[in-house]
């Protein structure tokens, strides 16, 4: 079972992980991009991707070298998902998985995804990716409670200098594409999503809910 925790910055998805490992021995959890292992597998997505990197209109921007990355690893983590599922029949629990990478793309290079060869491929690992994750978990707060927690803590992130319309805007923004992802996911079949508030719902809540239809999922397959 493939399982994604997803949210805007400062919703509490690493939180809600480690509590979901303290209290599920059979979770794997995937923390970051560079947690995916399979070396082989990320650079045999690099070299298949080149073609598509290069068919690339020359009018409209290139992909940043952290898209690429995240393009390749949306294939590599696929192949790595499967073996790893083979291997120990657990509940992997991702932490920004393919619709967190989905989303930053369709942010950040939404000119280059409109392109006829990349818009190949990207409706090809949407297809891809619907059939293997069985669960996303949308976390969320209002935008003042996301920014207190954002300017509060130890952690960079993008607009955490940032004035209040920008920050709003940002936000905004991501939380669209969120919608469009999981809407084009859902079009192809999955995942089941369940969404939270955290100003609303405590952590325990949030986990019980969780682990709950966790649960009752492994035990209809």
């Amino acid at each position: 079972m493939v399982v994604e925790i997803m949210g805007p910055a400062g919703a509490g998805k690493t939180a809600l992980l480690r509590t979901l490992i303290e209290r599920n021995a059979k979770i794997r959890p995937v923390f970051r991009l560079k947690e995916v292992s399979c070396l082989p597998s990320f650079l045999g997505q690099v070299i298949l991707f080149l073609p598509t990197f290069f068919r690339q209109c020359p009018r409209i921007r290139r992909f940043t070298w952290r898209e690429i990355k995240m393009i390749v690893h949306l294939k590599a983590l696929q192949h790595d998902l499967r073996r790893q599922a083979a291997a120990h029949g657990t509940v992997t629990v991702l932490d920004q998985g393919p619709v967190f990478m989905l989303a930053r793309l369709m942010w950040s290079g939404a000119e280059s995804i409109k392109n006829k060869s990349f818009g190949k491929w990207w409706d090809s690992i949407v297809s891809h990716w619907a059939s293997t994750l069985d669960m996303a978990i949308w976390l969320d707060a209002p935008d003042a409670i996301l920014l207190e927690r954002i300017r509060t803590r130890n952690k960079w992130h993008l607009i955490k200098g940032e004035s209040e319309e920008v920050a709003h805007g940002f936000l905004s923004c991501f939380r669209s594409c969120y919608e469009q992802v999981i809407l084009q996911l859902s079009d192809h079949g999955g995942p089941t999503v369940l969404r939270f508030d955290t100003d609303q719902e405590s952590l325990n809540q949030i986990v019980d809910r969780v682990q709950a239809l966790i649960d009752l999922k492994l035990n209809e397959s």
